[in-house]
């Protein structure tokens, strides 16, 4: 494996030679960013729908031969192809990765994007042991992340930014990258029309209270309660907060739920599997959460993100809807008793 080190990060998601690559980490929101950078890479400037290929785990898992039917498919109209694939949960999907491993596909890429893996895990394993494949850990922006984003979002827009809001703003960001870029769009959206985004900007527009109410939504899918869902969720999009801010933020949680769940049915106790990290006030409410949801329907959860996810991104004008309708299937989902799990 050629372990990217951080400055090779954007050479090598430029590349048009690379055939294996897996992005994961705990910034849901950069291993999408980056993902998307090099399928556009893979993909060159055909544009060709057909040329991208999003399968996820639980396809995989059930019919290992079809990643490699995807990858080996010669393309009708030329060209090369991109085969996206999400794992998340504990479906097999090695079987089916193997045979790339051992013969790189030539008209086609692969990048597998998930979560944050542990070095354990047997799909980070096998990228680890591949010579020919490569593996980009995604984790919270520092400083000079945040920076360039901040740096990439005033520059579209036409703007600067005095050093103090600047300061501030770092501050208030950088958890997620899609999370971050949303809020810094916001910003320079309500500064348009000025020549320079000023601390009064960035106290007015970003703050705690967004990361707060996007964790009061995700709790509120997780505890099953719809209405209190619907209403967060409504007030979240009407402040500018886009969909997949709340998808991301799902999907880190149930992520979380499902490492935490299965060290609670290994004997741990519910808090302690928590963690340190955990603010004192929702801790009541997860350890209640992870005596709702066992493994089982954890992973059926996030099953329904993947798909909500793909599916917000092939219909990005209406990207807010879709992602509220899969909150909600999952909202369903909680609400029914133990035994159906």
């Amino acid at each position: 494996m050629v372990d990217v080190k951080a400055a090779e990060i954007d050479r090598v998601l430029a590349r048009s030679d690379v055939r294996l690559l897996l992005i994961h980490g705990n910034d849901t929101g950069l291993v999408a960013e980056r993902a998307a950078a090099f399928v556009k890479s893979t993909l060159g400037d055909s544009g060709d729908p057909l040329g991208l290929i999003r399968l996820d785990a639980s396809e995989v898992a059930s019919d290992p031969a079809r990643l490699a039917d995807e990858a080996y498919a010669i393309p009708m109209f030329g060209g090369r192809r991109c085969i996206e694939l999400r794992v998340s949960g504990n479906w097999q999907v090695v079987p089916a990765i193997q045979p790339l491993v051992a013969s790189p596909p030539i008209d086609s890429a692969l990048v597998v994007t998930a979560g944050d893996l542990k070095k354990s895990s047997p799909v980070r394993k096998l990228f680890e042991q591949a010579k020919n494949a490569y593996a980009i850990a995604c984790y919270a922006d520092d400083a000079r992340g945040l920076d360039r984003i901040v740096d990439e979002e005033t520059k579209r827009a036409g703007l600067s930014i005095t050093p103090d809001a600047r300061a501030a703003l770092k501050q208030l960001i950088g958890s997620d990258r899609m999370a971050s870029r949303a809020e810094v769009a916001k910003l320079c959206l309500y500064a348009e029309g000025t020549r320079e985004i000023s601390l009064d900007d960035v106290r007015a527009v970003v703050g705690d209270a967004s990361a707060s109410a996007v964790d009061e939504a995700v709790d509120a899918v997780a505890a099953g309660d719809a209405p209190a869902f619907e209403r967060l969720y409504r007030r979240l999009i009407a402040a500018g907060s886009a969909g997949f801010t709340v998808a991301g933020a799902a999907q880190r949680h149930f992520d979380m739920l499902h490492r935490t769940r299965a060290l609670v049915d290994r004997g741990a106790d519910p808090e302690s599997a928590l963690g340190p990290g955990v603010f004192w006030k929702r801790k009541a409410a997860l350890v209640r959460q992870l005596e709702t949801w066992p493994i089982p329907r954890i992973e059926r959860a996030l099953l329904i993100l993947d798909r909500t996810i793909i599916d917000s991104r092939l219909k990005g004008n209406i990207a807010d809807e879709v992602v509220g309708q899969g909150m909600l299937m999952i909202t369903a989902l909680a609400a029914r008793p133990a035994r159906a799990a």
